[in-house]
């Protein structure tokens, strides 16, 4: 599990969530990914304006930090996001149209005043939620390119430093995660790794995008051209 740092100094955004949330909902809950999957709701909620707030399932599943967070094979994403959320409505922190007998949710209420008055909308045909309604979570906040680096592989040098900042102003920031994600996952802590992959996909002008083939992506990095940076022990 990656180490916290802490909170940070200074303003930070706070996420508002009722205390009967906690004396109500929480010692009853059973599964850590349904745990998850409301708390994420909470976040959704306060990330949107207007007076009809509401959280898509699709949305839910393609939110990165879900993707990292569910404790899930990542082939069963999708699946675990389904079961966390028919447990959420089943519980009765969420609502959806149809209620508990709604198997494939695909919109999502929370049960709280303004939660409920927004399903009845819906229901009346007062409200239509529009494409454009669906909610785009923030990404996580950049951690930091030195972050990044004592966390995944070491002690930052005065040199490395100078390469560090270099590569923070030439890739973008979510290219640089996920190049020391892939180098973590190939065993491959070191800096001539991660700069490998961030001048290859610069290179083919695709940052970190998923490969068609899983499996030769796997063997190219491991036979192919970054071979030299992996450590097999």
């Amino acid at each position: 599990m990656k180490q916290f740092q802490g909170f940070p100094s200074g303003k930070t955004r706070l996420v508002p969530i009722p205390v009967s949330f906690f004396t109500d909902v929480v010692p009853y809950i059973d599964d850590l990914n349904t745990l998850k999957i409301m708390l994420h709701i909470f976040r959704a909620l306060d990330h949107q304006d207007g007076a009809v707030r509401f959280v898509r399932v699709k949305d839910i599943s393609e939110d990165e930090t879900m993707q990292i967070g569910l404790t899930v094979p990542e082939e069963d994403h999708v699946r675990a996001v389904r079961q966390a959320v028919l447990k959420a409505v089943q519980s009765g922190f969420v609502l959806t149209p149809g209620g508990k007998e709604n198997l494939e949710p695909e919109i999502l209420f929370l049960n709280s005043p303004r939660g409920r008055d927004a399903l009845e909308a819906l229901k009346s045909g007062k409200w239509t939620p529009e494409d454009g309604d669906a909610i785009i979570m923030p990404p996580p906040a950049w951690p930091g390119i030195f972050t990044l680096y004592e966390d995944n592989i070491g002690p930052i040098t005065p040199l490395m430093a100078d390469l560090l900042q270099e590569a923070e102003k030439t890739y973008p920031q979510s290219a640089i995660q996920r190049a020391f994600e892939e180098a973590v996952k190939q065993n491959a802590r070191n800096w001539k790794y991660v700069d490998a992959i961030l001048r290859k996909w610069q290179e083919k002008g695709a940052y970190g995008q998923n490969s068609r083939d899983p499996e030769k992506d796997r063997r190219k990095y491991i036979e192919g051209e970054y071979a030299e940076f992996i450590n097999h022990e």
